[in-house]
């Protein structure tokens, strides 16, 4: 539902805004900048996003499970 409600979000409003842009690299907004992209004729398509250079640089999704637990653990102290 999140989804639809995001792509309806973009076709209406255009590419949100992202804060502080300037932090993130130029390779990162790339993506970003295709990812956003409103026109669907110019759109990348998932293929070719999982070859964009910026994917390359991804580590494995196991390499994000210490990082959950970490979150989650500091989460629930928090409460």
């Amino acid at each position: 539902m999140l989804c639809l409600q995001a792509l309806y979000l973009i076709a209406t409003n255009g590419k949100p805004e992202i804060k502080e842009r300037n932090k993130l690299s130029a390779m990162f907004q790339d993506f970003l900048d295709h990812c956003l992209e409103v026109d669907v004729d110019r759109r990348l398509s998932a293929s070719e996003l999982l070859r964009h250079p910026f994917m390359r640089l991804a580590k494995p999704l196991a390499s994000l499970t210490p990082l959950i637990i970490a979150a989650r653990d500091q989460s629930s102290r928090a409460r």
